[in-house]
């Protein structure tokens, strides 16, 4: 006798999907992770069979064809009649030789932000007896974090930063820049191309200084200088001041914008372009998780909701105004004021 089935078109609860997707979130970025290890999107820029790439890298046949179908999965690989290809949209991203490509940022970022459940109980025992990767508050970290830096900025911030730039009022009248905190020199070359007629300043930590004085050696319209922000001259006369995801740093947040204040002309502008958390720091997830292995270990980061813009008010800065944008690395929050 023939049983009638009428299934649901979906069973469990939104906590049971939500609990089984998190538990294969971290897989998912393992399997791109070798990947990006491997080099393996470097030869997929046209189909290639799991066996011929199983030849090339010395690996087990069977097991690279898992790989591959696992990054189909995720949607960055497609396959057809036996052959993978990495996805056109993905792949100046993912190729190395791209760029725009994100693959030594993704490299980096990921040891910068994962930790594994060990090392977690470990630091929530005992931080101090714990190192679990680079440490944000040292200036060491910065020497090797501008080259990830580096790769951020020119395939994802700077495109950005350059469309909020030219968007200012202000920005054909732009002649002296300083970029806070810069990281890297890409932002400075992007504004030097884009505007040949503004000498920019790199101020940074002494340790990311050094690395970027071969970079910019032959340009004399940027200038560096090394420094801490909380108490080492920044210079004077800017026309606008960029500060991006830079405050973490800032002792005295009020007084820091007092010191940048001081540091613009008359009239000049800074523009803060910063991630900030709900009143409980709680939110958003992706700031909230993408730090907790750097808070773990060395406190409190982020700044507040708020925060940015109340202390450039109080410091003296005028018409200060602040817009939140969505962006590819999370909701960031925009403040602007005149000095």
């Amino acid at each position: 006798m023939a049983i009638a089935v009428a299934p649901a078109a979906r069973y469990g609860s939104d906590a049971q999907y939500r609990l089984f997707d998190l538990l294969t979130a971290p897989l998912r970025w393992e399997v791109l992770a070798v990947a990006l290890e491997l080099g393996i999107f470097d030869d997929l820029a046209t189909p290639r069979t799991a066996g011929e790439l199983a030849q090339q890298y010395v690996l087990d046949g069977e097991g690279t064809e898992l790989l591959l179908n696992a990054l189909v999965s995720l949607g960055v690989v497609g396959k057809q009649e036996g052959g993978y290809c990495v996805d056109g949209g993905f792949a100046p991203l993912l190729t190395s030789t791209s760029d725009v490509s994100m693959s030594s940022l993704l490299t980096y970022l990921g040891e910068v932000r994962h930790v594994s459940a060990d090392n977690i109980i470990a630091l929530l025992r005992d931080k101090q007896q714990v190192q679990t990767g680079p440490e944000m508050v040292r200036p060491e970290y910065w020497s090797r974090a501008v080259r990830g830096l580096r790769s951020f900025h020119h395939s994802i911030r700077n495109p950005i930063v350059m469309d909020i730039l030219s968007g200012l009022p202000c920005w054909p009248d732009v002649k002296k820049l300083l970029d806070l905190g810069a990281g890297s020199e890409s932002l400075a070359q992007d504004i030097c191309a884009a505007r040949p007629d503004i000498d920019t300043v790199i101020f940074d930590l002494p340790g990311v200084v050094d690395n970027l004085k071969r970079r910019i050696a032959d340009d004399a319209r940027i200038k560096l200088r090394g420094g801490d922000m909380n108490c080492d001259d920044l210079g004077t006369g800017y026309d606008l001041i960029w500060a991006s995801m830079v405050f973490y740093y800032a002792r005295d947040l009020t007084s820091v914008m007092g010191r940048i204040r001081r540091a613009l002309r008359p009239g000049g502008v800074l523009i803060s372009f910063h991630e900030e958390l709900n009143d409980d720091r709680t939110a958003p997830e992706f700031h909230v998780l993408g730090r907790l292995h750097a808070e773990l270990k060395s406190g409190p980061l982020s700044v507040e909701r708020g925060c940015v813009r109340a202390a450039a008010a109080e410091a003296g800065f005028l018409n200060v105004q602040s817009f939140s944008l969505e962006t590819p690395f999370g909701q960031m929050e925009l403040v602007i004021g005149t000095a």
